[in-house]
Parts: C-alpha cells; sequence; structure tokens
C-alpha cells in the first residue's frame, strides 16, 4: 500500500486498533485477487478520513478549554459516530476472516463436498460484503461532513463565546449553617500553629476534595475564626476561580493585585487598574517581608501556584497560605515540602439527614428517603439542593423522597432541571468538562455498574482495555494510557479510592454517588448505555441504540428480549439473578464484554452458546458454573478470562492456549483426561514452545506435581503474575524440585532486564514448611533472578533462602499464624524493600534497630492476638517511612512506637475496633509529629471487595464477625451458652452476640 500517509498518523486514537486490524486483513485479500486493488484503497483511505476528521474537529475539546453547548453535542455526535464506525469495521473483518464451522468430523467424500460448497460460498459471501462495507463507510464519511458543516461557524469553546464563562464555572459560596463542620475547623487551625520544638516556617495548607464537599465554605470559617484573626498581622481572600483562563490569561496579575488590595490598599491603589505584574510582585514581596500573614487562595490551579508560589518567600513568622483545590495533584504539589494536604470527607449519615430532612423526623420519611441520602454520598451541596426541592414541594415525606430519588438524574440534566439543583449542575458539569473526550468515555461508561459499589482498578482498566476505549499512540501502550485516564479521574476526586496496593495504587474505588448518578443519566440519554433496574425502567428505544447494556435484577420477559435489537451492544453485565437476562447473550453479535460475575443463579447451560461469541475479549462468570464448554476454544479473541467467583476446579487445555489470552484468574488445575491425551499435550507444547503464549497473568493455579500447569508454565514467556496453590506433598515426591524449577524459569531474566513480575505463593495446605525448601540454582552470569512482587503463605519457620536471591523485591507480603524472631530478624537484609506487610496470630518479639530498612515507604503489621506487642522501633530505623498501619485489634496505647522521629511520615492507620484511650493516644501522637500525618480507622469486618478462592490475606486483614443469635431460658443457660461459642469460635473471629430474653434479672 505504500507509505502511510500523514493523514494516518494523525487518525484517532479510538479507531488506530480497529483500523491496523481491517487494514491486515484487506492487505491479504489485495494480495489473493489484484483486480481488488482499488476497492481496497478506496475503503482504506475512507477509513482514514473518517479517523482524521474526528481528529481534527475534536483536537481542541482535549485541550482542556471549557465546552459550549454545541461542543457538548458535537462531541456525542463524533462518540456515536466512531461507535458505528468502530462496530462497521469489526463486523468487516468478521466477515472476512471468520470461516463458519461446518459438519462434524467425518472424514467421507460427502462431508468434503460440504466443506468445499461451503468454502465457495464464504468467498462469494467475502466478494460481496467488500462493496457492501464500502457503501456503509461512504455513508459513514457523508455523516461525519453533515455533523462538520452543522457546527462551521458556531463556537465550541468558552474563549470564543465569553458570555458563557460565568455559567461554566461553578460560583463561590458559603454555606449557612454549616452541618459537621466543627471538627474539621479545629484540626485546620490547629495546622496554624507551630508544631512545639519546630521551627517558625512558612507552610502551606492546600484543602482537597471533590466539587461541592464545602472546601470554601470550610476555608471561610478558618479565616473568619478568632483565632485566626488574632494570631497573623494582615489577612486576605481570593477567589481564584473567577479570572478564567479564557478571558485573562492565567488570572495571575489578578490574584496578586487582589492580595495587595487587601493587605496594603494603600499601595494596591495605585495599580488597582494597571497591568504591571512585576510592580505588583514587588510591593507584595516587599511589604510581606516582616509579616506573619495568612493568604487564602480559593480554587486554585497549578499554572497558577508555579507563578505566584515564589512570591511568599519563608520570612520565619510562621505565616501560612490556605489552598483549596478540587485535584489531588495540585494540592500535592502546593503542599510539597513543609506544607499539610487536609483531605475533604464527606458527612455521615446522621449530618446528611440533618442538611436534607431539616428537623422532620419520621419513620416513613426514614425509610423513604434512605436510597435518596445514598445517591447524595454525604455532598453537602447535593443534600442543600434536596433540601431546597422539598422544601418547595411542601412538608417531606418518604413518598416524596422516593420520587425524587427515581427523578434526580432529569434535575442534574442542563435545562431540564429544577432550579434548585442549579448550582449542583454547574459543579457536575464542571468536572466533566475539565476532562478529554477520551476520559469522558471513560467516565460515561463507569455507568454500568450499580451506584456505590466498590470496583477493582484492574477490573475497570482491563474493561476499558476490552471496549477499545484505551488505543495505544506513538509513545505509549493501551495499557498505560488507560492507566493514566483512570489516574486522572482519582486526581480530579471524581473516584474516590476505598483501599490501597502495596505501592500506593488504587485497588478498589468507587464512582461518587451524586456524580454516579449525573454520569449514569447522561451516558443513558446518549443511547451509550442502556440499564435495566428498579430506579431506571428500561425503554426499548434507549436499549436498541445503545452500546452497553447492564441489567440488574434479570427483570426482562422472553416477549422483550425476543423483540428488540442488540446489533450494536457491546457489553453486557448482569447483577443478581440472571434470570431471562441470559438470553441477550446470542442476539449480542458483537460483545466484546460478557460480565457475569455476580450473577448468582448461573448454570453451565447458560454458556453453552458462548462459543459463537467471536469478538468476545473480555468474559467474566460465577454462580453455580462448575465446567467451562468445549467451544471455549472458538474465543479467538478472548483476552481477559476470570473464574474467581464459579465452581471451575479444573480447565480444558483449550482453554490454556488461546491465542490472545493475556489474564486467567481462579483456583484450578488442567483436565487429567487432556493431560493424559497425548495428541493435546502435543497441540500444547508446540503452542507454547513457539512463543505463541500471550499470557502475563496467571493467578492462578493448584500444583501437586510436575505435570500439568506447572510443566506448562515454564513454556510461558510473557508472564508477568503467577499465583501458586501448592497442593499436599506426598512422601518421596520430588515436588518441591519440580516447584523450584518452574520457579525459577519464571523469575530469570536477562542482566539488562528490569521487569515487573509478581509472585504469590501459599503452602497453606502442606503439612511442612515447604517454602522454605525451594533452593535455587546458581544463575548464569548474563541473568538473575527478577521479581517485584512476592507473597508467601504458609507454616513458616524462616525466610526461604530463595528470597535473598531475588535482585528485584521490593513488596514483600507474609503470612504465617507465627513469625519467628528469626524469620523477621532476617528481613532487615533486605534494605531495597519499599513495602512489607506482615500478617500472624502471633509476633515474637524483635527490634528494628537504626539504619533497618533503609529504603522502605510503607509498612503494615496484621497481628490478631491480644498478646503479641509490636516491635521495637529504635531511632534511625525507618528513615523513609512515608506510611504506618497498624491493624491490630488488641493494640494498647502507643505499643511503645514513638512516631515523631520518621521525619516523612504522613499517614497512620489503626484499626478502628482499638479501645477509645488507644485512638485519643494516636490523635495527639500525629498531632505532635512535624508533618501531622493523617490518621486513618480501618473498619474491621467490611469487606470491600472479595477477591475470589484462596484470597486469605485479604480476609486476615480485615477482621472476620461472628453474629450469633441466643434465646436462654435461664441465667444458667445465658452462662452455658457464651461459654460454647468462646470454645468453638476461633481466636482472629470477634464475636457479636444478640441476647433475646424476657428475663428481669439485668443479667
Amino acid at each position: 500500500f505504500g507509505t502511510r500517509t500523514m493523514e494516518s498518523a494523525v487518525a484517532s486514537a479510538f479507531l488506530k486498533s480497529v483500523m491496523g486490524r481491517l487494514f491486515q486483513v484487506l492487505e491479504k485479500e489485495y494480495n489473493k485477487q489484484k483486480g481488488l486493488r482499488q476497492d481496497t484503497l478506496s475503503i482504506q483511505q475512507d477509513v482514514r478520513m473518517i479517523a482524521a476528521a474526528m481528529d481534527d474537529r475534536l483536537h481542541a475539546l482535549g485541550r482542556g478549554e471549557r465546552r459550549t453547548a454545541v461542543a457538548r453535542l458535537y462531541s456525542e455526535e463524533m462518540l456515536g459516530l466512531a461507535h458505528d464506525a468502530q462496530d462497521c469495521i469489526d463486523r468487516i473483518v468478521h466477515r472476512l476472516t471468520c470461516r463458519p464451522r461446518v459438519g462434524g468430523g467425518g472424514g467421507g467424500g460427502g462431508a468434503a463436498l460440504i466443506r468445499r460448497v461451503a468454502a465457495v460460498a464464504h468467498e462469494l459471501r467475502k466478494v460481496q460484503s467488500r462493496s457492501g462495507f464500502a457503501d456503509e463507510i461512504r455513508k459513514l464519511k457523508a455523516r461525519l461532513k453533515l455533523a462538520h458543516e452543522r457546527v462551521v461557524g458556531i463556537p465550541i469553546t468558552a474563549a470564543s463565546c465569553c458570555h458563557e464563562i460565568a455559567a461554566a464555572a461553578p460560583s463561590c459560596r458559603f454555606a449557612r449553617n454549616p452541618v459537621g463542620i466543627e471538627r474539621p475547623v479545629e484540626e485546620l487551625l490547629s495546622m496554624l500553629d507551630e508544631v512545639e520544638g519546630e521551627p517558625e516556617q512558612l507552610r502551606v495548607i492546600s484543602v482537597v476534595g471533590f466539587g461541592g464537599l464545602g472546601k470554601t465554605t470550610l476555608a471561610r470559617a478558618v479565616y473568619e475564626d478568632p483565632h485566626a484573626v488574632e494570631k497573623f498581622h494582615c489577612r486576605a481572600w481570593v477567589a481564584a476561580g473567577r479570572w478564567s483562563p479564557e478571558v485573562t490569561g492565567d488570572g495571575v496579575t489578578e490574584i496578586l493585585r487582589d492580595v495587595l488590595q487587601q493587605v496594603r490598599p494603600k499601595d494596591a491603589m495605585d495599580v488597582v487598574v494597571a497591568d504591571d505584574g512585576q510592580r505588583i510582585e514587588a510591593l507584595l514581596k516587599e511589604y510581606l517581608t516582616d509579616k506573619r500573614y495568612l493568604i487564602v487562595i480559593d480554587d486554585i490551579g497549578r499554572e497558577q501556584w508555579s507563578t505566584i508560589n515564589s512570591i511568599f518567600e519563608n520570612n520565619s513568622k510562621s505565616s501560612r497560605i490556605l489552598l483549596t483545590t478540587t485535584i489531588q495533584s495540585t494540592a500535592n504539589i502546593c503542599s510539597h515540602g513543609n506544607g499539610y494536604v487536609y483531605q475533604m470527607n464527606t458527612l455521615g449519615e446522621e449530618d446528611s439527614k440533618k442538611i436534607a430532612l431539616q428537623e422532620v423526623r419520621s419513620p416513613e420519611l426514614e425509610q423513604g428517603s434512605m436510597t435518596l441520602l445514598q445517591k447524595c454520598g454525604g455532598l453537602p451541596l447535593a443534600l442543600v439542593s434536596v433540601s431546597d426541592f422539598l422544601k418547595c414541594s411542601g412538608e417531606p415525606t418518604g413518598e416524596r423522597c422516593a420520587e425524587l430519588c427515581r427523578n434526580l438524574g432529569s434535575h442534574l440534566r442542563e435545562k431540564y432541571g429544577h432550579d434548585n439543583f442549579a448550582e449542583l449542575r454547574k459543579v457536575l458539569m464542571h468536572n466533566y468538562d475539565s476532562l478529554s473526550v477520551h476520559a469522558m468515555t471513560c467516565l460515561l461508561y463507569l455507568g454500568v455498574f450499580p451506584n456505590n459499589r466498590p470496583l477493582k482498578r484492574k477490573v475497570v482498566i482491563r474493561r476499558w482495555l476490552a471496549e477499545g476505549y484505551a488505543r495505544s499512540d506513538s509513545l505509549r501502550s493501551e495499557d498505560d494510557i488507560a492507566d493514566e485516564t483512570f489516574k486522572a479521574l482519582v486526581d480530579r476526586n471524581i473516584i474516590q479510592s476505598i483501599d490501597t496496593r502495596n505501592n500506593a495504587q488504587v485497588k478498589t474505588c468507587m464512582t461518587h454517588g451524586i456524580m454516579h448518578e449525573f454520569v449514569l443519566h447522561k451516558s443513558v440519554s446518549q443511547g451509550f448505555i442502556a440499564t435495566s433496574s428498579r430506579d431506571h425502567p428500561r425503554p426499548h428505544a434507549y436499549v436498541n441504540n445503545a452500546c452497553h447494556l447492564s441489567i440488574h435484577g434479570g427483570n426482562v420477559t422472553d416477549s422483550e428480549a425476543s423483540d428488540e435489537d442488540l446489533s450494536r451492544v457491546r457489553s453486557l453485565t448482569v447483577f443478581g439473578k440472571a434470570g431471562d437476562a441470559i438470553s441477550y447473550v446470542r442476539k449480542c453479535k458483537l460483545l466484546r464484554v460478557l460480565d457475569l460475575e455476580e450473577c448468582n443463579d448461573l448454570e453451565d447451560s447458560h454458556l453453552k452458546h458462548i462459543g459463537k461469541l467471536w469478538h468476545l475479549k473480555y468474559l467474566s462468570v460465577g454462580g453455580s458454573i462448575a465446567k467451562l464448554p468445549s467451544s471455549i476454544d472458538g474465543l479467538h479473541c478472548l483476552e481477559t478470562l476470570d473464574l474467581r467467583r464459579t465452581k471451575i476446579k479444573t480447565l480444558p487445555i483449550e482453554a490454556i492456549i488461546l491465542y490472545h489470552l493475556a489474564h486467567l484468574f481462579g483456583k484450578f488445575t488442567v483436565d487429567k483426561d487432556d493431560l493424559n491425551n497425548a495428541n493435546k499435550m502435543s497441540k500444547a507444547m508446540k503452542f507454547l514452545s513457539g512463543n505463541k503464549s500471550n499470557l502475563k497473568t496467571l493467578a492462578g493455579f493448584v500444583a501437586k506435581e510436575m505435570r500439568g500447569l506447572l510443566q506448562l508454565m515454564v513454556h510461558m514467556r510473557n508472564l508477568r503474575k503467577v499465583k501458586i496453590w501448592c497442593g499436599p506433598v506426598a512422601n518421596g515426591s520430588n515436588y518441591a524440585s519440580d516447584l523450584s524449577k518452574a520457579i525459577q524459569e519464571f523469575t530469570k531474566v536477562p542482566m539488562d532486564n528490569v521487569g515487573a513480575r509478581s509472585l504469590s505463593l501459599d503452602s497453606e495446605e502442606c503439612s511442612q514448611d515447604l517454602l522454605s525448601s525451594l533452593a535455587f540454582e546458581p544463575c548464569p552470569e548474563d541473568s538473575k533472578y527478577d521479581v517485584r512482587s512476592l507473597k508467601l503463605r504458609g507454616k513458616l519457620l524462616q525466610l526461604p533462602p530463595f528470597v535473598t536471591l531475588l535482585s528485584g523485591l521490593t513488596e514483600l507480603c507474609i503470612s504465617s499464624a507465627t513469625l519467628t524472631r528469626n524469620l523477621l530478624s532476617s528481613l532487615i537484609n533486605l534494605r531495597n524493600l519499599l513495602y512489607l506487610k506482615l500478617i500472624a496470630s502471633e509476633l515474637e518479639k524483635f527490634e528494628m534497630k537504626s539504619g533497618a530498612f533503609p529504603s522502605l515507604r510503607r509498612l503494615c503489621f496484621a497481628v490478631q492476638s491480644f498478646a503479641s506487642s509490636l516491635p521495637a522501633i529504635e531511632q534511625g530505623a525507618l528513615p523513609n517511612l512515608v506510611s504506618l498501619h497498624l491493624l491490630c485489634p488488641g493494640l494498647v496505647g502507643l505499643s511503645g512506637i514513638q512516631i515523631r522521629h520518621l521525619r516523612h511520615l504522613k499517614e497512620v492507620m489503626v484499626d478502628s475496633g482499638v479501645p477509645d484511650q488507644t485512638r485519643q493516644d494516636w490523635e495527639q501522637a500525629t498531632k505532635n509529629h512535624p508533618n501531622r500525618p493523617r490518621l486513618v480507622l480501618h473498619k474491621s469486618g467490611v469487606r470491600v471487595e472479595t477477591e475470589g478462592p484462596g484470597n486469605e490475606e485479604a480476609s486476615a486483614v480485615r477482621e472476620k464477625r461472628k453474629i450469633c443469635v441466643v434465646q436462654p431460658s435461664s441465667d444458667e443457660g445465658l452462662d452455658s451458652s457464651l461459654k460454647k461459642m468462646r470454645l468453638s469460635s476461633d481466636s482472629s473471629s470477634r464475636l457479636q452476640v444478640i441476647v433475646q430474653s424476657t428475663s428481669s434479672s439485668g443479667h
């Protein structure tokens, strides 16, 4: 086809991947039939022109400028056009490359004739397809041309439509009689004071959180507090958000002029109308040199701060700058060094009721308002909007709350919602408009998940990748782009972090309640998502045009399923009962994502047609599924197969050798019949030894002998993450040697390779300390054993010797009933560790002496025994520690740990079940620390996300609770019941007893 044109270089990232697949197929057809040269080149050029035109028109929308209503409509139309183009290309590739299966396995002449006739028919259909799809692409191009003509000459950014600026940015307003603000005010006021023994210096305090949390109200309350008024010589309050970059550039001159007017009005009058920024800077810098000042800048931008921060020099007067922002990275940068970052929290249930329901209380109102308050998610601005709306409709009742809850999404929609929600709409739209077009799509996609549902970061990213919403460019891979998009949503606090991984990356998350409602309504109204649930009924028109279908509870009838056109649906997600919703699967011809993980009534028969979903890239199932169908080998495009919620214990070997499979999850072995089938094993070994496997994640499998996945794993050259459950070891077995060999091959890499391998070994079912018996051979000079993350669980009496051979080890998690002093002392030799997590029922005494763990950033102890003491930490140990987690329900006081010498400490987490005095001791310790590290209470007993079978370490950290109800007939009966429960309860459980008794003795 010659050199790729410049148009191809700027083609839309959204279409780049499918374009590449299409061109490869067309090139093959071109080589087979030279007469199709012109048609082939024409189709290529048309697709390139569609992608390039999208890029040209959407480029201005991706720079973070505020968009007009016309721009929003145009971007929505472009996304719809892109999805249609992608569907068209998928159908072309499918028709040209996928040859249908014909007949059985017979080898007679009749069967051969049938196969030949089918092949001829297939070739004829391909010739017809080229003409038909060329017409489709030309129609798409005509639609693009019409869309372009409609917006020519109409401004698409606020820079060319200045009258929209005021409406685009949320206004600055202070809540009247704010609720739940007392403690945050107290905490921020304490940050205005210097810590005893620390030098007087300038500190920058950044208040960060989602829009509408009350950051401005909190900052104003602190600014006007008598303590702040008395403490500082001069003060200034500036609303940086009102200086729009589209009109005033970066707004820096206006901000500094505003500060100068307030701290020294006399000088400011001389320059109030001047644009001499340098003069304003000089006057302000000179005046503040010997003053103790408090300056509040509301809604600061990163670029604004980078320009003005040098003006506020440290004058050793304990001055303070208080900033507010919705962006986490901005807060981190502004307060880097000696500053503090204050994370705003949402309001609790009682405070939410005070705002939304005012003083009205009744059982009917409590019940009827429950779901509405959950959707508000403790966001003060949302609660105030609800309160104002209910006031307008008369006395609040549960029925009115339920009605508002059903229609809440429409009130968040521009021009259609009630005026009481106008301010909330601005905040939500401002968050949405601040995203790139690509990030908008990824955010809208989160509407397929129910509200208040914790989500795994990796699941979200893998689904984005399967949908094609993270396309690679010349510098970054698809995985990198998806990861960056997720981080951007977290950075803007649109996605809330619930739990973090070892390296502080978000592990589980949730879209903020009211933002989720906004996103869901927007995606449904655009036909991007169709959902069926109690709160969101399912109009047929939306289902017929939707790209993604989400069904909650399987409330679908056979007649509905048979009547609807599902040809555009690319993902189907079902929660709760599958019911009749499973009948949708066969009608979704272009389905890429099928998520049935949370279907509790799923059966093997429901998957019998799964092999016909040729485009499927992501499959996750749950329920009572115990066996995969034989047609699984037809899923040529499958990238992720998640079986963690199923009862599957054996896999057909065909599932292991799927060509595009990259991530395989579950707890299984290979089917014995397949292992004994010489033809199947030969085919598998040929596939793997030819380096055709794309498998990166194998988490995980049960290994009882060398045969099976241990044998196959040795040949999987692209593996990056492996989890192995070690089965019982037979006497005289070479199992330890076989396991060592497999792990060695997995961890061995060239010397110049910087790997990111992760290994998890669980030997809990073994009767001996298997892991300590694993022995590695010396590594060749040109290679090394390299694992970044290692998790070990079992009966560990000492640190396995192979651990010290892992050169790149930075994350280590060890779980054992008892962690011995010998094992713990050996850990100190691991000087490159960044993260260490120790899980045990009992922890023997040991000391961290000066110089221990010089690189460690995060340390976590999860100890269940009330008798165990935590290690002593000498001054000079843990010099770079940032986060300290003490998940010990039996923790008493500070347990001898002095955190003041941990100079970089930013966070301390303790179990929420510790005694009140212990919590108060840690509150005081963090308050006396120069960094004012954040104290977090870990809520035991609340499992944020079930990780599937075998993830015992997660349940070990989160304390298990048992609830028993007893109905004793007497006091003696109660004593007996309690004694029996204590004896039957394991030491790692917390027992909650509910006593139902008519006894009046008061026992």
